[in-house]
């Protein structure tokens, strides 16, 4: 049993120990605490750095103004659901094929195969090229178009078209065009080339004015400053987007050299009943003012631009050789890969590399004449030996194989197996208008023939700046310095000999 002196009531003094005693353990206590728990941060309750905080989506994160709750739960980051349909519009790249194209796009295997065969038989794929034009819909779920447009130029647009029945059709589009005859007058100074591009005209009708005077003037020594021409031609056109040069119904060329030139474009009557064995058919030609054909038996010159860098000479030194031999034929200088025509229809006696000549085309006239195309730099894509050519058609490109001391073409002309001089021949002219349709024609030639006269000329500026395009026979990609003497392209063999000398 316990005293009960201890729980009577003590005297204040005796309890001021005990309470001294309580007091030194409590502080030891929260010394021992604060020194265990030294170092250690209470969780923060202000917002986390922006890095480290999740991305909120539009909409979807607190209002503005309201701080969040410490322990609100994050709201997921969720993202814009991907189209039904998706729009693409490109250029095809000149490294990929169609179907590698395609692919980059999204479209699958599947939908590149349904397109190829949608379109099979109105347009192969192998026809395209880099540069067209294209766009489609493609249905994001399986990779398959449902729209497609192709282009490889302004009149030649296919579309395919997914139908109800959820399978292609493909058609041509017919592109509606409008023809305008336009009249064009201009005089020269530094070339035919620079007076066109003078009168906002293209170099593409510079070719079809060459092409009609072909016969009777070589324009790259004819003309002279102050020379003028004349054109009535047609220019067709899609919208206001000139699409391309028409016909060229009619023109002038007057030069200080030669005198005035005129040609007009006419369709002759075809002959009534039934066609003789062998006969042509009529077609459109150029004819002179009094009804002789502009066409000649020979072209004055096998290429458009070019200058006669050595004439047919018996007793030339050789540049190579050095020592003297007969030149049978005149060497035009031009560019490399300038286009090289046959000077007359007839058929391709050979196409190969020939020693000396490098590589030579020789067509057959059929009437005693050969004419030979040497040095060329390549030959025409698929010409060969039996093939019929017509006059004006591209034989090959100027070179300077074989040998040759720089780019040029080395023209040639046999007569009965002996060579005469190409610039010597006598040119008859092609079959004249009939004379069933000759008052048809000098009807419309008073019509053309008024029209051109009114046609005012665009005056030349007393200097204009030198021309630039390919008429420029100094420029050319060969190498500097002298060509080897025999100057073959790798692995040619030389063929069966022809008796000529470059």
């Amino acid at each position: 049993m316990r005293d009960p002196s201890f729980f009577s009531p003590r005297p204040p003094g005796q309890l001021r120990p005990i309470l001294a005693v309580v007091l030194l353990v409590a502080l030891f206590y929260g010394a021992a605490h604060f020194w265990v728990t030294a170092g250690e941060s209470p969780p923060s309750t202000g917002p986390a750095p922006a890095a480290l905080r999740p991305a909120e989506v539009p909409g979807e994160g607190p209002a503005a103004g309201v701080a969040p709750r410490p322990d609100a739960p994050t709201a997921p980051v969720t993202r814009p659901p991907t189209p039904p349909y998706r729009e693409v519009s490109d250029m095809l790249s000149p490294d990929r094929t169609v179907g590698a194209e395609l692919g980059m796009h999204g479209v699958s295997a599947v939908g590149v195969n349904e397109l190829v065969a949608a379109l099979n038989g109105l347009f192969d794929f192998r026809r395209a090229r880099a540069g067209n034009r294209y766009r489609f819909t493609l249905r994001t779920a399986d990779g398959r178009i449902t729209k497609f447009r192709y282009e490889t130029g302004p009149l030649d647009v296919w579309e395919v078209e997914r139908g109800a029945d959820d399978k292609l059709t493909a058609r041509k589009l017919d592109i509606p065009v409008r023809t305008e005859v336009v009249e064009i007058g201009a005089e020269l100074q530094v070339s035919l080339h620079q007076a066109m591009k003078r009168v906002g005209e293209s170099p593409g009708l510079v070719g079809q004015l060459v092409d009609v005077f072909a016969w009777d003037l070589d324009f790259y020594k004819d003309p002279r400053p102050g020379d003028t021409f004349r054109v009535l031609v047609e220019k067709v056109y899609s919208g206001d987007t000139l699409i391309r040069y028409g016909r060229l119904l009619a023109a002038e060329y007057n030069s200080q050299k030669l005198g005035t030139f005129r040609v007009y474009a006419f369709t002759p009557e075809a002959r009534p009943g039934k066609p003789k064995p062998g006969e042509l058919p009529v077609t459109t030609g150029y004819f002179l003012e009094d009804g002789q054909s502009a066409k000649k038996l020979f072209l004055k010159t096998p290429l458009k631009f070019a200058r006669v860098s050595s004439k047919f000479d018996l007793k030339r030194k050789h540049p190579i050789l050095k020592y003297t031999r007969a030149h049978l034929g005149v060497d035009y200088a031009a560019k490399t890969g300038t286009p090289v025509w046959s000077m007359a229809a007839g058929v391709v006696r050979k196409a190969a590399f020939e020693r000396g000549f490098g590589n030579l085309v020789v067509v057959d006239h059929r009437n005693g004449l050969l004419s030979f195309y040497a040095h060329l730099h390549r030959f025409a894509k698929g010409l060969k030996a039996g093939q019929v050519v017509e006059q004006k058609q591209l034989v090959g490109y100027v070179g300077s194989t074989g040998m040759s001391t720089g780019p040029h073409l080395h023209f040639g002309v046999k007569r009965n197996g002996g060579w005469i001089n190409p610039e010597n021949m006598k040119m008859t002219r092609d079959a004249p208008v009939p004379a069933r349709s000759m008052a048809a024609f000098k009807k419309q030639v008073a019509q053309w023939k008024t029209r051109l006269a009114a046609i005012p000329i665009r005056t030349a500026p007393p200097a204009e700046p030198e021309d630039d395009d390919v008429t420029d026979p100094q420029e050319d990609d060969a190498p500097a310095g002298p060509p080897e003497a025999l100057n073959a392209p790798p692995g040619a063999t030389p063929s069966a000999r022809v008796s000529a000398a470059p």
